[in-house]
């Protein structure tokens, strides 16, 4: 007969034991690199808190792999105990039990109402601390509010399954003591979008979308950050997602969600994850860097420089596809098939135009989209497409005086489809005014640190002394004989943009 053993006392190479387990995770279905071996890992803990990994191999995971179901109690015997090496560790597992078809498991009737772990999570406000780093991930907890549309995108040379879903938190800080409105309102809750891929999306992905309508609570382990219209999470192999876990943490937040419905529907119906949302990408010391140092290697970039476009010839506007914002040939309010999102929808304008951005040290031709176009232009893309069609000129006299004099905080990346001069342009993807004083985020510029040398794989046009022919005037001509080409990289480069067009307010 096995010894009944706590987690803790079985180690490596031990045979004739047993003991009760949980199955805190249960991961996907993964290939090793360059080898044709197939695994499957979970995590298992016991009463104690004590958590060892377990693993299937190849053949033994169609067998297996249904018996172990995730939250479920068991009875282990006799797996094979092994040290995990150095480098496949991962959560601060060291130890491995190898289940295969000799392993004896029996369910256990589970009398315990909640897991007694413990999850460190990372609040969004702090996600983009880890943003487009590989070596790192984060845990989250959050109430899944809505799904996007799933799309099927191809993926280093492969086809790959996604769909997006919007998870909401409260604060952490406030331990999920929101209960009025008023409270949610003044500490305002965050959404962010997790992309599932592939397999996730046809296990988890499916449990969380048959269970939408009563807002599951998930847990995303070992999720990475990316820069998605801001900040945004995506699944990788090692990830895991647990689905309204039986976790203290979990069900707080549950029962929040539960008392609050009218608020989380107000939040899906309002769409503000579609937006760049500032509060989660804006580091509380973020730091700019000068243009003159500006690459194209840099996947996003954050700068602080003034607006140009008072010398740029252009319409200011493109028809759209209302639902995904392509470019298209359709006449305005035209209902049409989009060749993009296949739906069809009536054609409508959607703000566009190309500015400078400048600083001290250079200039980068740079495009703006939809709402934040029209912010800055004080004019909206139906405005300017009338204005076009009477071939009469915005009147942005006041406009590029007002910008003359302000400084503003961007956020950019660069776009693959490179100008006519080979060099590379940028979109933006948020701004905002630099006050003097001002105290939302406190801004390094590099110049306090290091001289603004330029680089040698920057792309800007250094700006000439005063009196010296300005490289402004090439980019002038240059962008002015892009008026008439088709607009068709925007909605890559903006693609959640929200297609609004409304008035805008004037600048003060």
């Amino acid at each position: 007969m096995a010894n009944l053993l706590p987690m803790r006392d079985i180690i490596p190479h031990m045979k004739n034991w047993s003991c009760i387990v949980t199955v805190q995770e249960k991961q996907q279905i993964t290939s090793s690199m360059g080898t044709p071996t197939r695994k499957q890992k979970f995590v298992f803990y016991d009463s104690e808190g004590s958590r060892v990994e377990g693993i299937i191999f190849n053949d033994d995971i169609p067998r297996m792999s249904s018996i172990l179901q995730v939250y479920k109690k068991y009875k282990i015997s006799n797996a094979e105990v092994r040290t995990i090496p150095p480098k496949f560790q991962t959560s601060e597992l060291t130890v491995q039990w190898v289940i295969s078809t000799k392993t004896v498991i029996d369910e256990i009737a589970d009398d315990d109402e909640v897991m007694p772990v413990k999850f460190c999570y990372s609040k969004f406000t702090d996600l983009v601390q880890y943003m487009d780093d590989r070596t790192k991930s984060v845990d989250v907890l959050g109430v899944v509010i809505s799904a996007l549309e799933k799309k099927t995108v191809t993926k280093n040379s492969k086809q790959s399954d996604v769909q997006k879903f919007v998870l909401l938190n409260e604060q952490r800080e406030l331990q999920f003591s929101f209960v009025t409105v008023n409270s949610y309102h003044e500490h305002r809750s965050q959404t962010v979008l997790l992309s599932l891929w592939d397999s996730f999306l046809d296990n988890e992905g499916q449990e969380i979308l048959s269970k939408l309508h009563s807002y599951p609570v998930i847990i995303a382990r070992r999720v990475r950050v990316n820069n998605y219209n801001g900040v945004a999470l995506g699944t990788w192999f090692d990830s895991a997602i647990l689905v309204d876990p039986p976790v203290q943490e979990a069900r707080e937040l549950k029962n929040w969600a539960l008392r609050n419905t009218k608020l989380l529907k107000e939040a899906a119906e309002k769409k503000d994850y579609i937006k760049y949302n500032p509060q989660l990408s804006l580091k509380a010391d973020q730091k700019t860097t000068w243009i003159c140092n500006i690459t194209s290697s840099q996947k996003t970039i954050w700068v602080k420089a003034q607006f140009s476009f008072e010398h740029i010839f252009q319409k200011y506007w493109y028809m759209s596809c209302k639902n995904c914002c392509r470019a298209t040939a359709a006449a305005y309010q035209v209902e049409f098939t989009c060749n993009s999102c296949k739906e069809k929808h009536p054609a409508v304008p959607r703000c566009r135009f190309d500015v400078d951005l400048i600083d001290s040290t250079g200039v980068i031709p740079a495009s703006i989209f939809g709402e934040l176009a029209e912010n800055l232009l004080t004019f909206n893309a139906l405005e300017a497409m009338q204005h076009f069609n009477e071939n009469v000129a915005l009147p942005l006299e006041f406009v590029h005086k007002e910008l003359s004099s302000k400084t503003f905080l961007l956020h950019i990346k660069p776009v693959q489809a490179q100008l006519a001069d080979a060099r590379q342009r940028y979109t933006i993807i948020y701004y905002s005014e630099v006050n003097a004083g001002a105290d939302s985020a406190q801004l390094t510029s590099e110049a306090e640190d290091a001289p603004p040398f330029p680089s040698t794989e920057s792309d800007t046009i250094q700006l000439g002394a005063p009196g010296e022919s300005s490289a402004r005037s090439k980019v002038c001509v240059r962008l002015s004989k892009r008026f008439d080409e088709p607009q068709s990289t925007e909605a890559e480069e903006d693609e959640n943009a929200e297609c609004s067009s409304s008035k805008k307010q004037r600048l003060n």
